[in-house]
């Protein structure tokens, strides 16, 4: 009988996953040996002891309970641990390690997207204006493309200058000219997208890198609009800009059961202003032509868990939220030997309702904010007026709001729009640009994803004279 539990101990070995059975392995060893002990024994002591004859005993199979046969089971039991060791050495070998031998944890999200746009667009997969009528009636486009893929890894490491360090690195194929004909949605090229290396204490915080604008750090949910993110040049700024980060919790509010968090946060930028002086030489930026860094300042306050307030769809419900209050200024050269100030005020918000339901939205008003992303309906300076070389610097209002539901555990729903003013005063190309877009977002399984989006965009260029674009989009992919 303890022979066949030993037959079957082996064989549930071979049945079991690597970590387990080489810990049953080792046990079942031991317990081999106990056995051994147990049995050898008892049989040694009755030798010893003069007793009546016993009957005889009935014969025994060849691989049986006799100390030949526990040692050949010992035996095969060592070799099978052997086995094991050169197994884990094989796998140690052949696993991906950084140089300074710590985790790094790799993140994507391979995405094919199938597009049908109606109407004149800035881009014709991921539009975000439209472009004056044209009077050619083939304005309609259909196509698919990979190039909103996107990877990245993060690594973190704890006891860092007293700190956390956390660095992280993100990039898509989106690369290239991204409008006018050519191979870009056939052959799409690698783009870095933001990088950042942090450094977090328990109540500071310091990142460099490139990220987006400190006092826009939102984005709207969507899988049709990541190489260009949505709202776009509808209230929207995203741009990613090379900057030094300061992060200082001031206070701790408490509201009820809810633990509110007060942060000062400042940052010094590049002072990229997405536009060149007419009189510019060698190409460069008309903000780097100023001399000096842009400058940002935020206050935030936040509660719950809102480690993914920045954008991901993974913060809906995650029953935290954040609401913050930013200021913008930078100085722009004008080719004429004078600096013009950009600046902004902003506000940005994301409030989690209920355990399913999520707000989140921004809204600001300034001058020159090309740079930053869209700002001023992607405009810097109006139409120069008779007899001058430069316009009059564009100031707008704009803001956007989407609203998101978790219907299903698996489905995820939204809805929003954005809206872009430009001051009349500014003598504007584009005087108005109104985004609206609706979403599905649904995960049937891990790690497949699908989504479906519907975008309809008016640009308005002079009254009675505008654009319009409708967007459909079907995303199918996996995440990792």
């Amino acid at each position: 009988m303890v022979a066949d539990h030993l037959e079957l101990g082996e064989a549930a070995l071979i049945l079991l996953p690597t970590a387990h059975a080489s810990r049953l392995r080792v046990l079942f060893l031991l317990v081999a040996v106990a056995l051994f002990r147990a049995f050898a024994a008892p049989a040694a002591a009755r030798a010893q002891t003069p007793t009546t004859p016993p009957a005889p005993a009935p014969a025994v199979a060849a691989d049986s309970l006799s100390p030949d046969s526990l040692a050949a089971r010992l035996a095969r039991a060592e070799a099978a641990i052997a086995a094991l060791r050169q197994q884990l050495a094989t796998e140690s070998q052949s696993t991906v390690h950084t140089r300074s031998r710590l985790q790094l944890d790799l993140t994507g999200r391979i995405i094919t997207n199938f597009f049908m746009t109606q109407g004149r667009a800035n881009v014709v997969d991921v539009p975000g204006t439209a472009l004056a009528p044209s009077p050619a009636p083939e304005d309609d486009a259909f196509g698919v493309t990979v190039r909103q893929s996107r990877l990245g890894a993060v690594l973190t490491v704890d006891g860092v200058l007293g700190g956390s360090f956390i660095g992280a690195v993100d990039m898509d194929f989106f690369g290239g000219v991204q409008n006018g004909p050519g191979d870009r949605r056939l052959f799409p090229e690698p783009r870095m997208r933001t990088t950042s290396a942090r450094l977090r204490w328990t109540r500071t915080e310091v990142m460099v890198g490139m990220e987006v604008p400190l006092v826009s750090e939102l984005n709207p949910v969507s899988l049709a609009a990541s190489g260009i993110p949505l709202f776009s040049g509808s209230g929207n700024l995203w741009n990613w800009l090379g900057q030094l980060r300061v992060s200082q919790d001031v206070a701790t509010t408490t509201l009820g059961s809810t633990a509110v968090s007060w942060a000062l946060q400042g940052a010094v930028m590049t002072p990229y202003a997405a536009v060149q002086a007419s009189t510019e030489p060698d190409a460069v930026d008309a903000g780097e032509r100023s001399d000096r860094p842009a400058f940002e300042g935020r206050l935030r306050a936040r509660w719950g868990d809102s480690a993914s307030s920045r954008g991901s769809d993974e913060s809906i419900g995650d029953g935290g939220g954040e609401i913050g209050v930013g200021v913008h200024h930078g100085w722009v050269s004008n080719g004429l030997g004078k600096l013009v100030t950009s600046y902004a005020t902003t506000v940005d918000a994301r409030v989690s309702f209920t355990s399913w339901l999520e707000l989140r939205g921004e809204a600001y008003t300034g001058r020159l904010l090309r740079g930053l992303g869209g700002g001023g309906i992607g405009q810097a300076y109006g139409r120069p007026e008779t007899g001058q070389t430069i316009g009059p610097p564009v100031h707008d209002q704009a803001g956007w709001a989407q609203l998101n539901a978790r219907v299903h555990p698996t489905l995820l729903t939204g809805a929003g729009c954005g809206l872009d003013v430009v001051d009349d005063d500014d003598r504007p190309t584009r005087r108005r640009n109104n985004s609206c877009a609706a979403h599905l977002l649904w995960r049937p399984s891990e790690p497949v994803l699908v989504g479906l989006e519907y975008r309809r965009i008016v640009t308005e260029f002079d009254p009675g004279v505008s654009g319009n674009v409708r967007h459909l989009n079907l995303s199918i992919g996996f995440e990792f």
